[in-house]
């Protein structure tokens, strides 16, 4: 068969020329500030997540030293029978 008879494929229905290069024409190069800029918003929720979490966290530990400093030390009119450190009106 001759080269110039063959209608392959990839030559879009048209014989091939032997004397044009192969070449495809140049693709435009991809962005890469997309990758940049997930990789900054995961790791800007990370830490905002990581900051809440602290906050909760004290917020429990500084509402549980409250707690028990109020169970030992009641408030004024507030107190039970057989405590110690109850003051009776």
């Amino acid at each position: 068969m001759s080269p110039r008879r063959y209608v392959g494929r990839h030559t879009g229905g048209r014989p091939h020329d032997p004397d044009t290069p192969k070449m495809s024409p140049p693709k435009p190069p991809r962005p890469a500030s997309r990758t940049v800029d997930r990789r900054r918003v995961k790791k800007t929720a990370l830490w905002v997540g990581l900051g809440a979490c602290l906050a909760f966290s004290l917020a429990v530990l500084i509402g549980l030293v409250q707690g028990s400093y109020e169970m030992e030390h009641p408030p004024a009119g507030w107190c039970q029978d057989n405590s110690a450190t109850c003051v009776h009106p």
